[in-house]
């Protein structure tokens, strides 16, 4: 609770504070974040998935700062089990949304009568309720949209990082791009990250410890780390399609994380298409500063199943 009350907490996102209540508050039994938590209320009890904790719980939820946390965020939590079976997360997620002026289509009367009873037409009080301030934060949030947008990562540091109008980042030397193979006509670092469409776009493989190996590297620069939730590649005009490969990340360009790892991923299937994925669990928390796409398996290419043919990538997450 004074951890949580601090005045220089710094959090990347509310949603993952209420993560970390709920993950104490089942005493860290393998649950982590909200939804899990949801998942298993189905089966169970507030009183038995959290025990003597329950009451402590109810305390510390007053705690999170829903009023910072997204409206399709927000309307999730309030359709989730949490909300239904736990009335004091019942009645903080409606305070908001009366609040914010929406009434959530579904919600029953005894929702309304609670969210009434909880005094929120008071909207001055509410809006200087601490719950409803801003935490500190060294981060700057780019979050994914939309394929192809200008919100992530990369696409950030060829701004000069907002300072800026737009220039390829390696050109600018803001990042660095590398691939398994020497660079070539068409295996060229600026073409990855130059928002213009590469027709033939490749990574090729090299022997690593013995064993083939494709990827392509990005290395964010000394001083900048990202969290990463979200990625996007785009495929070049090629039709050998990657169906096996991981998303990782490094510290120190060394040694790996795997972020998302694909086994027969079909999600690309046709030249010149975007392709987008989240990160999930813990590792959509950890920073980094270099990341790779790299092959695990073969392409669907007969004659070159191991050129990993992308054309563009970005990845977003909590930056700084």
């Amino acid at each position: 609770m004074k951890i949580l009350q601090h005045p220089h907490l710094v959090v990347i996102s509310e949603e993952r504070v209420l993560d970390a209540i709920l993950t104490w508050g089942t005493q860290g039994d393998g649950l982590h974040g909200w939804e899990a938590a949801s998942r298993q209320l189905e089966e169970c009890s507030p009183d038995t998935l959290f025990a003597e904790r329950l009451e402590p719980l109810n305390e510390l939820l007053a705690l999170v700062r829903f009023p910072l946390m997204p409206f399709p965020l927000l309307q999730k939590l309030e359709q989730s089990n949490l909300s239904k079976q736990i009335p004091v997360f019942q009645q903080l997620i409606m305070e908001v949304l009366q609040y914010l002026g929406t009434d959530a289509s579904n919600a029953t009367n005894e929702q309304k009568h609670l969210s009434k009873s909880f005094g929120i037409n008071n909207q001055s009080r509410l809006s200087n309720c601490i719950r409803f301030q801003p935490r500190p934060s060294s981060f700057k949030q780019l979050l994914y949209i939309c394929d192809g947008d200008h919100n992530g990562v990369i696409h950030y540091a060829g701004t000069s990082y907002g300072e800026h109008p737009w220039m390829n980042p390696v050109l600018a030397k803001k990042i660095s791009v590398t691939a398994s193979s020497p660079l070539s006509r068409y295996t060229d670092a600026k073409a990855l990250v130059s928002r213009r469409y590469q027709a033939t776009s490749f990574a090729g493989p090299c022997m690593e410890d013995g064993k083939i190996s494709t990827w392509w590297k990005v290395e964010l620069g000394e001083g900048h780390q990202l969290m990463c939730n979200y990625y996007t590649l785009r495929q070049d005009t090629s039709m050998g399609y990657i169906r096996s490969w991981s998303l990782q990340g490094s510290l120190d360009g060394e040694h790996w994380t795997d972020l998302r790892i694909h086994k027969n991923d079909q999600s690309i299937c046709r030249p010149g298409q975007f392709a987008s994925w989240p990160i999930h669990g813990a590792s959509a928390y950890l920073p980094f500063q270099c990341f790779r796409v790299v092959l695990t398996g073969p392409t669907t290419c007969l004659s070159l199943p191991w050129n990993l043919c992308i054309c563009y990538i970005e990845l977003y997450g909590y930056f700084k």
